[in-house]
This record gives structure tokens, C-alpha cells and sequence, in this order.
């Protein structure tokens, strides 16, 4: 059983290198048991296809990231504090995986559209992530520090679109490199971009 579990993140792991490497579209299930050093049946017995791979690589990369940012948003008091914590730990882990996640955002289309499921299950993904933020705006929304005419949900894909488009951003700019007063830096400008807009008044 262990081996098992060993040969299935051997497998998720090289399918993550590769990404990085050569982009979702070139990638194929003969490159993957190329780099993982195994033989191509290997493979097909965890997954059926390229398209089953990629949703597991994308999922166990989603889970990995919201544990994180969870348990980092907990540490904090505050709705403002929370989405500060939240913002600066999502930023954190896209630069740490930030070649991985360069060639994900820069090829959306490919990795998001390829399967009616992948969408679903992206979407599902995403669901979760904003509802979470939505739940920290309402919290602040409950204890006055937020306005009372906000939709928390609208406002946690707001928030999330903010974050990957400032990232895509970045990478377009080769600016990724994750030096902690960029990190910090990136954090407050989102944070005050979502909070007060651009408008001096």
C-alpha cells in the first residue's frame, strides 16, 4: 500500500515538474512516466487520462494552499487582519510554486476548458475559496469594521481576482521572485485596492 502511495505522488509530483517545464499542452502521459521513471501502464493504473492527471494535480495543489491560507487567516483578529493574513499567504504560496502557477494562469483556457468536469470541479474549487473569504467579510460585516450594503460572497471573487490578476501581472513583468518586502508590498496594495479603491477622496 505504501508503494501505492508512493508511485501516485511519484506520479502527481512529475506531472507538476513537467507543467512547469514544458506547459499543460505538450504535456503527455509517456513524458510523465518519462520523468517519473516508470513504465507508461504504471501510469494508467491511477489515471485513465491526461485530463484525470491534471484535475488531481490541480485538486491536491487547491487543498494544499487552502490549509494553508486557513490555517494562517485563524491566527488572526479582525476582518481587515484576516484579509491581510489571507492575501499576503495566498501571494506567498504562488511565488513559492510560482512556476507552476505562471504556467497555469498564462494558459488558463487549455488547463480549465479541456473537460465539461475539469470546469466543474475548477469551479467547485473556487466556490470554496470565495465563499471562505466571503465568510471573513461578513464576519466583518456582523462586528460594523465593514459596510452593511456588501454581498460577501461577490466580494470574495473580487478579492480573488485581484490576487491572481496581480500575480499575472507579475510574471508577464518578471517580477516573481518571492523577496519578502515584495510579498508585503503586493499584500498592502491589494488590500487597500480592495478596501478603498483608487479614488483619493
Amino acid at each position: 500500500m505504501v508503494e501505492n502511495i508512493d508511485k501516485y505522488e511519484l506520479i502527481l509530483s512529475s506531472s507538476r515538474k513537467l507543467i512547469e517545464e514544458i506547459g499543460f499542452s505538450a504535456l503527455t502521459m509517456d513524458k510523465v512516466a518519462q520523468k517519473a521513471g516508470i513504465a507508461k501502464g504504471t501510469v494508467y493504473l491511477y489515471f485513465k487520462d491526461k485530463d484525470e492527471l491534471l484535475e488531481k494535480v490541480l485538486s491536491s495543489g487547491f487543498e494544499r494552499m487552502f490549509e494553508r491560507i486557513k490555517n494562517r487567516v485563524a491566527k488572526e483578529s479582525g476582518g481587515i487582519n484576516k484579509l491581510k493574513a489571507l492575501i499576503g499567504e495566498n501571494i506567498n504560496h504562488i511565488y513559492e510554486n510560482r512556476y507552476f502557477f505562471k504556467t497555469i494562469f498564462l494558459d488558463e483556457v487549455n488547463v480549465v476548458f479541456l473537460k465539461k468536469k475539469s470546469k466543474e470541479s475548477f469551479n467547485l474549487r473556487r466556490k470554496r475559496y470565495t465563499d471562505f473569504i466571503g465568510e471573513i467579510i461578513k464576519s466583518g460585516i456582523d462586528s460594523g469594521e465593514f459596510r452593511s450594503d456588501l454581498y460577501p460572497a461577490k466580494g470574495g471573487y473580487m478579492l480573488v481576482s485581484l490576487i491572481k490578476t496581480g500575480a499575472i501581472y507579475n510574471f508577464l513583468n518578471d517580477r516573481f521572485e518571492p523577496v519578502p518586502e515584495m510579498i508585503e508590498k503586493d499584500t498592502e496594495e491589494i488590500l487597500n485596492l480592495f478596501l478603498h479603491g483608487i479614488s483619493v477622496k
